[in-house]
């Protein structure tokens, strides 16, 4: 029996291990969008979920053991096939290189590479409830996630490739099944496959110029934050991040429009903040201004500044009257003590949540606090060529409601990309072109493409009334850390990422008044004095648990910063708290007298946690991201403590189909939180509807305990 609960263990940490480097891979694959997050989370639930119901059905004759050994087996394979399969994706289904990808292939590439990997997952369960009591394997898969997620997120990630990775759990699971066999005079043959690891770096390297889909790939290397690829074409250098175009080197047409109009439109620039963009030629040309006289530039991932150094020669560390900050921008405007003149946030569009924290009325606030009098702050969005949509321009009117929170005068430029210049005081709102001309020739720039024949063109007054115009008829709204409205129109509205039919269904829902969102909620009634209501129990918990951890990570990247490398963390915590609930429940017999009391009463402390999250989410106590790690592992403790008292209330044979409908659930849960939930209610109302869920539920609950 300890030899089971040791393989259930590996099991459970090759999990956690295998599903961090596959969504990690889908995330770069698919531009690292929360939206994309929800489908991974959704069809990897789904797919488990299926494989457990399906497993709990049929009944074979073999030794239990041996089938677990066959499905560990076949796991082991998989893992790297899904992993090969997901590399060769955009040449099978011709995705565009360093561009969005829209819903549909999203959905179908995932599905596919998640399938097999995640059906086996889920079949294991039940495969091992055949051989141990269900709560000792939820016991032991939840210890062993935990301790998968941390291996991978502190230790694997920082020293080898996804390849590496793999090959390492597939040592171990054969390991394990060999271990199970009671053969370990053979556990010599599975360690001769590290002797791939030196050629590692080649294979993954293969894959990558596949997956990319050209010969031009001269370097990618991963950090915590992502995976960079650099291409080279002749003398150009084109960087990516997590598979979508950064920029390239040269390109002073951005680098120039990136800076100058700010620059041009302070009267004396001497201290300037640069946020991203910096690796190019945007901070050269912020000292072709000969009155700045130091530039703070914050670049996020240091791996990025590197490759730079490495592939473009730069060595801005060197630089006199620079200082590169390496770290989250968000928290070192929160936290600096200089004063600035302009700053300038030379960022992507808010297609994420992560970006997003820069175009939200908090941030704007905590930039207006470190600009000097007279300063002014920079923001730019992709701007379409001529004709500007209603839908834009609601993206346009809502960063320009969200900028007037904090400054009282706001100018927008239609040059390549929509810059907004804003500031407390006065801005030339007339003669933009006068002032640009006789500063340009005041400060003696030599400039190409930030010229009198672009700018006289793009700075009509003709296009300036046309822009404002539009802007000024569109409806607008305010982003927020806690309603990310640039993100959802950014991503999902107009971003290419879905079709016209789903997208005018989205329009349909952001426009509903938010209580019909929560009548759904009222199908609970029907459950209400059936037994049915446990099953109901166990999906709303499965859809709360997933949704909570959701909704946790996103607060996580909004209070703190960049979450990408800390998923793997994040999710071992709540599968740490899994295995407690367990815990307790084994050691606590007492909970087994009254399972379907108890189930009720793990629903009311759901409501409460919901309701305790809505405070903090509002409030924001100091150490945030400490408190939001601990409320994950309590979601999990939860989580831990509803499964096997759903076992205990419908009999030990159904402990595969509770599994199953407990995945589902959270499948559900991720999919509609990641998708609709979060864009159209904001946080703070998501956090609501699983509360009010989670109440009924109870309520529910407590119709049916007298006949259970």
């Amino acid at each position: 029996m300890p030899r089971v609960n040791w393989v259930v263990f590996v099991s459970g940490s090759a999990s956690v291990v295998a599903q961090t480097i596959l969504i990690r891979e889908a995330l770069a694959l698919f531009s690292g969008n929360e939206l994309v997050s929800g489908v991974l989370l959704c069809f990897w639930l789904l797919w488990a979920g299926i494989g457990s119901i399906f497993f709990s059905s049929i009944r074979l004759r073999s030794d239990p053991h041996k089938v677990y050994v066959v499905l560990l087996l076949v796991l082991s394979v998989l893992s790297v096939i899904s992993l090969c399969f997901i590399r060769v994706a955009p040449r099978l289904f011709a995705l565009p290189l360093g561009e969005v990808v829209d819903l549909g292939r999203i959905i179908l590439i995932s599905m596919l590479t998640l399938a097999p990997v995640c059906f086996l997952f889920g079949a294991l369960f039940p495969a091992a409830s055949r051989i141990l009591p269900p709560a000792r394997v939820y016991l032991f898969e939840g210890l062993g996630a935990f301790a998968g997620g941390i291996l991978v997120s502190f230790v694997l990630i920082s020293v080898l490739p996804p390849f590496g990775i793999l090959l390492l759990v597939v040592i171990a699971l054969l390991i394990s099944i060999l271990f199970l066999l009671r053969q370990s005079k053979f556990f010599f043959v599975p360690l001769l496959l590290l002797a791939v690891l030196p050629a590692i770096d080649s294979i993954e390297m293969y894959f990558r110029r596949i997956q990319m889909g050209t010969g031009d790939l001269i370097g990618l290397e991963e950090s915590r934050y992502g995976a960079i690829a650099v291409t080279q074409t002749g003398d150009q250098y084109n960087f990516y991040t997590n598979g979508l175009y950064d920029f390239s080197y040269p390109d002073l047409y951005s680098s120039e429009e990136a800076v100058h109009y700010a620059l041009l439109l302070h009267p004396g620039p001497r201290c300037v903040l640069l946020i991203g963009g910096g690796i190019g030629k945007s901070i050269d040309q912020i000292f072709k201004h000969r009155s700045v006289e130091h530039v703070t530039y914050v670049e996020l991932d240091p791996l990025l500044f590197h490759m730079g150094e490495k592939y473009l020669g730069q060595d801005l560390r060197r630089r006199d009257k620079l200082t590169v900050v390496f770290g989250d921008a968000r928290y070192h405007v929160k936290r600096t003590t200089e004063q600035y003149d302009v700053v300038i946030v030379n960022l992507p569009d808010p297609a994420n949540a992560q970006i997003n924290r820069f175009y939200t009325k908090e941030f704007f606030a905590e930039t207006r606090r470190i600009l000097k009098p007279g300063g002014l702050v920079s923001v730019r969005v992709a701007a379409p060529a001529n004709i500007i949509s209603p839908l834009y321009g609601q993206l346009l009117k809502t960063i320009r409601n969200t900028l007037g929170s904090s400054y009282a005068n706001i100018l927008i430029l239609p040059a390549a990309k929509m810059t907004f210049i804003a500031a407390p005081g006065a801005v030339p709102l007339q003669g933009i072109v006068d002032t640009l001309d006789a500063r340009i020739e005041r400060r003696d720039l030599d400039l190409t493409y930030v010229k009198d024949y672009y700018y006289r063109h793009d700075l009509s007054v003709e296009r300036l009334h046309y822009v404002t115009g539009r802007i000024r008829e569109s409806n607008g709204y305010v982003n927020s850390d806690l309603k990310p409205v640039c993100y959802y129109f950014t991503s999902i509205l107009w971003g290419g990422i879905i079709s016209e039919p789903v997208r005018k269904a989205f329009v349909f829902l952001f426009n509903l008044p938010p209580v019909i969102l929560f009548l759904p909620l009222l199908l609970v009634f029907f459950f209400y004095r059936r037994r049915s209501i446990i099953y109901a129990s166990v999906l709303a918990v499965g859809a709360s648990e997933i949704s909570a951890e959701v909704l946790l990570i996103v607060l996580f990247q909004v209070f703190y910063g960049y979450v990408y490398g800390w998923i793997g963390a994040i999710v071992a915590c709540y599968m740490l708290g899994l295995a407690c609930g367990v815990l307790i429940y084994l050691r606590r017999p007492r909970l087994k007298e009254r399972p379907v009391d108890n189930l009720m009463r793990v629903g009311f402390s759901l409501t409460a946690y919901f309701a305790l999250v809505i405070v903090l989410a509002l409030l924001r106590p100091p150490q945030i991201n400490v408190i939001i790690v601990i409320l994950v592992f309590a979601a999990g403790l939860l989580g831990g403590m509803h499964f096997p008292l759903s076992v205990a209330a419908l009999e030990r044979q159904r402990a595969g189909v509770v599994y199953g409908v407990d995945l589902i659930g959270s499948s559900m849960g991720a999919l509609v939180t990641a998708m609709v939930l979060i864009p159209v209610l904001g946080i703070v109302q998501t956090l609501l509807v699983f509360l009010v869920l989670n109440l009924l539920i109870s309520i529910g609950l407590a119709t049916v305990r007298s006949r259970v």
